[in-house]
């Protein structure tokens, strides 16, 4: 009986919870028998895509001396999210000798042309969906900071509520204040002088 293997995958411990694992495994398991594949099951649980350091992933690969016919996935997403880490995958497996199927994504069936045409034109859409995406989150923060909110680490104040200057302390420093001689002289606490101090390795008097 020629061997196959499945690969199933969940992103989240909440996507494992909801059956999402094993919905994958019985889409896979119908696949394999309708072709009468021996079949075994690669399993991740709550791990990205977008983490190459996936156990059983890599386990699967590890394990491909045994000869496997097709990987076989319930969806494209759950193999790969970015399309260049998708090919490099897929190279691998063709040199290997080792097909790839997604079930639920017609026409993707890298031991056709017609399917690996397909999967390489639908893996550069969702790329391209995802540039789009961060796009218009990167031009989002942008219009923020120029509305003026402020990202990161709050600003660090003084006792009457003003804002402490950072340079400042740095200049003060240089001068050879210490950290309570700068505190003092600021009208704050010492423990954000100490803070912006350490945060720019300065020595602390």
């Amino acid at each position: 009986m020629t061997l196959a293997f499945g690969y199933v995958r969940a992103s989240t411990q909440e996507e494992v919870r909801q059956g999402s694992n094993e919905r994958q495994k019985d889409i896979i398991r119908e696949y394999a028998q309708s072709r009468g594949y021996e079949l075994e099951i690669f399993e991740d649980k709550a791990k990205s895509g977008k983490n190459t350091q996936r156990p059983d992933f890599e386990r699967m690969l590890n394990t491909l001396d045994n000869e496997p016919k097709v990987v076989i996935v319930a969806k494209i997403d759950r193999f790969a999210r970015s399309l260049s880490d998708l090919l490099r995958m897929l190279e691998y497996l063709g040199q290997k000798g080792v097909g790839f199927v997604s079930v639920n994504d017609p026409g993707i069936d890298t031991t056709t042309p017609n399917g690996r045409l397909l999967l390489q034109i639908l893996g550069a859409f969702a790329e391209f969906e995802r540039n789009m995406i961060n796009s218009r989150t990167k031009a989002g923060r942008e219009q923020a900071m120029n509305r003026g909110v402020r990202f990161g680490r709050p600003p660090l104040k003084t006792r009457n509520g003003s804002f402490i200057d950072r340079r400042k302390v740095i200049e003060l420093n240089g001068k050879g204040l210490s950290s309570r001689a700068i505190a003092k002289a600021l009208r704050c606490s010492v423990t954000p002088v100490l803070r912006i101090l350490r945060e720019n390795r300065l020595l602390i008097g």
